[in-house]
């Protein structure tokens, strides 16, 4: 498979859904990604079983500030300069690019990376979804080492940044990012093909563009038909569709990690069929939560996903706002997040919840 400008839009749509509110919007790399394909030319998406097992997979993302890339979006070349980088530490050759997370914005900019780096891009990545920290990967989950992290941003300034653990990795990295600007490109969690193939989310990118295609096929339909029609088809629910009567900042004290050191509440009131009922969100870098008269009826690491219901596209939830009306989908996680580990890592106490993980529909 091959992927080329004409399904760049689609492939975007379905990161956005993928990042469950978090990971900026993927519109905002869209055009760093077509000025690529335009440039070089499409770029396989390549299954880890087709690659040689003693080859080196290089998972990459942006780094820094959503709010940044407004400006400064960055050059797409960053890979170029890790991948050199990242041979000459390991002795050996980078076969393919990994999108660490296929949530938001890193979906459409992986394929930049790719195609600048001269590399194909494997059709997983590391989450599944959107996660706000470095270590909130399935690497992690699997004890894939997280070093070293090799940094670069759009002047070819790079760093190699050795740590043991994904905390320090975290803390280590962001650093050097603001450095750069509050943007640069970051690898980490290097690994044979052998080690991803038991240490990633596989078919993300197939994931993604299939969601895309979905959501094209109801264009001009209600949104909450197309909410619906996606629901059916990757075993999820369609929540509600409400109107925001509130978002309202919840004072974090003392946050021990990035992921939870950002929280707010918001209300929905229900609208259409819905009328009556009133759900309660709530909201970290993505959405963590939603609850109905008391009782969960979803949770991270499940996928949630707010709708406009106008335009149809995914709120993020730094744009959440009072009045919007929205339709809320729920979709299940990959299997390695329900897994102790994982649960750990991206549960809902990760995010400063006082709240266990309620697979979604039980």
């Amino acid at each position: 498979m091959r992927l080329n400008g004409g399904c760049l839009a689609e492939f975007a749509h379905g990161c956005d859904v993928l990042a469950a509110g978090g990971g900026g919007y993927a519109a905002a790399t869209v055009p760093l990604a077509q000025v690529a394909l335009d440039t070089v030319g499409p770029v396989e998406i390549i299954g880890l079983m087709d690659l040689p097992p003693d080859g080196l997979v290089m998972p990459c993302a942006y780094l820094g500030s959503p709010a940044v890339w407004t400006e400064r979006i960055g050059t797409g070349r960053e890979s170029v300069a890790i991948r050199r980088q990242v041979e000459a530490h390991f002795g050996a050759e980078v076969v393919a690019m990994m999108c660490t997370e296929i949530g938001g914005s890193n979906g459409p900019a992986s394929v930049a990376l790719a195609a600048y780096a001269d590399l194909p891009l494997a059709d997983a990545d590391g989450m599944g979804r959107a996660f706000p920290g470095i270590e909130q990967v399935a690497m992690q989950v699997a004890g894939v080492h997280p070093g070293p992290s090799v940094l670069a941003d759009d002047h070819d300034h790079v760093v190699l940044v050795q740590a043991d653990t994904g905390e320090w990795l975290e803390r280590l990295a962001r650093s050097a990012v603001t450095a750069f600007g509050d943007v640069g490109v970051s690898a980490e969690y290097v690994m044979t093909v052998e080690q991803a193939r038991q240490s990633v989310v596989s078919g993300s990118v197939s994931r993604a563009l299939r969601i895309g295609k979905v959501l094209a096929e109801y264009a001009g339909a209600p949104t909450s038909a197309a909410v619906r029609g996606i629901a059916a088809e990757f075993g999820g629910m369609c929540l509600m569709e409400g109107k925001v009567s509130m978002v309202s900042p919840v004072e974090v004290r003392a946050a021990s990690t990035f992921a939870a050191n950002l929280r707010s509440t918001a209300l929905l009131d229900g609208i259409n069929n819905d009328s009556g009922r009133c759900l309660r969100v709530e909201v970290g870098h993505e959405y963590l939560a939603i609850l109905e008269d008391g009782e969960v009826r979803a949770t991270t690491p499940d996928i949630i996903t707010l709708f406009d219901v106008y335009s149809g596209n995914p709120v993020t939830t730094d744009s959440l706002r009072y009045g919007q009306r929205v339709v809320v989908l729920a979709m299940p996680c990959p299997d390695v997040w329900r897994q102790p580990a994982g649960l750990e890592l991206v549960g809902p106490r990760a995010f400063g919840l006082d709240l266990d993980y309620h697979p979604l529909g039980a």
